[in-house]
């Protein structure tokens, strides 16, 4: 594995940040077990910020801890995928509604920049940036909300969910879809018009839910 920098985040934020990387790209698959030795061993570091680190990803749902067997990847079946995204569907929409009167200019700016990034992207399909451009998409109007409690809640479900949302990007229809879709809702939130905004981003996410839900169905990633 390869070696982690500290920068400005905790060293058990940084090797969360690793194994999380991990986990996204396949390296680490559902039902691996990850142990404090092994990774202690892997990542030259020692056992505290590592259990730590477990425990952070435990909470975003990646990984889940057992009393002698330790922790281990954890998998997502198609009942969380409908769990996870029938809150996501309702609550992100409610967010993008309320963000329709704290957008400047500027935010909706930056909306048109992101997803003039992920058309490049999605040239050569590169799955890892168009999955962090996406959550700067969506975390750029929840973040203007105005309700912090929101925003919260809706972060937990995004972070436990990134493993899955991998799979919107893996197949050229969808990302041309998705970019489409996220043009609709940019246009909507020129016109400050905040129920077509909410529809759209109800609509946009139902589309998601639909799409991931047969790629997992019967299966767990």
């Amino acid at each position: 594995m390869k070696d982690i920098s500290i920068d400005n985040a905790t060293l058990s934020e940084k090797i969360a940040e690793t194994i999380r990387g991990y986990i996204l790209s396949g390296t680490l698959k559902p039902g691996d077990r990850l142990t404090e030795p092994k990774l202690s061993e892997m990542l030259g570091i020692s056992r505290t910020p590592i259990r730590e680190a477990l425990r952070l990803l435990e909470m975003e749902g990646f990984v889940e801890i057992f009393p002698r067997r330790g922790a281990v990847v954890s998998v997502i079946t198609d009942k969380d995928v409908d769990e996870i995204f029938v809150l996501k569907m309702k609550l992100e929409s409610l967010a993008a509604r309320l963000a329709v009167k704290n957008l400047t200019n500027e935010d909706i700016k930056k909306l048109e920049d992101i997803n003039e990034k992920m058309e490049k992207y999605s040239l050569t399909k590169n799955v890892a940036n168009l999955i962090k451009l996406n959550s700067e998409f969506h975390n750029l109007f929840i973040s203007k909300c105005n309700n912090l409690r929101l925003v919260k809640f809706l972060e937990s479900l995004l972070r436990q969910f990134k493993r899955a949302t991998a799979y919107s990007f893996t197949e050229t229809g969808r990302i041309l879809k998705v970019l489409d879709e996220h043009k609709e809702i940019i246009e909507a939130f020129e016109e400050r018009d905040a129920d077509r905004v909410e529809k759209l981003v109800e609509r946009h996410i139902r589309s998601g839910w639909a799409f991931i839900s047969n790629k997992v169905a019967g299966k767990a990633v």
